[in-house]
């Protein structure tokens, strides 16, 4: 078929005065289309549905525009150490039931010298002597990682935990308490924060 045959094209030119066959149509009740006025196009424009709001900047964050200031602001965070969100919380030293307080000298949670240990701090070696000075409930001991964690860790993610100990222990900056983590995806960041906070934690 045509175009020009169509019934919706025949619609158009019968105001103009040609006939046609149809008996019921009525030229009264076709109605010119009405252009909008430049108000109601401009309403329609402005008006905002109630279940969407406009975006706005979050406020959980002072604008720092500045470089300075920006780095005042992240100083300000890492400054503070690392400690338990839980207020006046005792945690286990070795064992996995809680509430039980091991009784003996204080030493590692796991044994620094298994195969594949991850060992993250190494106490500085002391003489008999220096450690019958001192309190053997502050006795420095190694820091070592749950072993069933370490076994799945990767080589550089072993190297990510490390650095992440550092960091946050203030080792590796001076007065800084924490790092940002930005590798690509797929690399194990959130299995390094796990065994990090699991450690920390312990």
């Amino acid at each position: 078929m045509r175009r020009s045959l169509a019934p919706s094209q025949l619609a158009k030119r019968k105001p103009e005065g040609r006939s046609c066959d149809d008996e019921d149509w009525q030229p009264g009740l076709v109605t010119p289309r009405k252009r909008k006025s430049s108000s109601e196009t401009q309403i329609q424009e402005c008006f905002l549905s109630p279940f969407r709001k406009p975006l706005s900047q979050l406020t959980n964050q002072p604008p720092c525009l500045d470089s300075s200031q920006h780095e005042a602001f992240i100083r300000s965070i890492l400054s503070k150490p690392f400690k338990v969100p839980i207020p006046n919380y005792q945690g286990p030293l070795g064992s996995r039931a809680l509430g039980l307080k091991r009784a003996g000298v204080r030493r590692a949670l796991h044994d620094p010298l298994e195969k594949d240990a991850l060992v993250l701090y190494e106490p500085p070696p002391l003489s008999a002597h220096d450690q019958l000075k001192l309190d053997k409930e502050k006795l420095p001991v190694h820091v070592v990682v749950d072993p069933i964690l370490s076994k799945v860790l990767r080589p550089h993610q072993r190297e990510g935990v490390k650095f992440l100990w550092e960091c946050v222990t203030s080792r590796r900056i001076p007065g800084s308490h924490g790092c940002i983590m930005a590798d690509e995806m797929g690399l194990g960041k959130t299995l390094q924060c796990i065994t990090l906070m699991w450690t920390l934690l312990r």
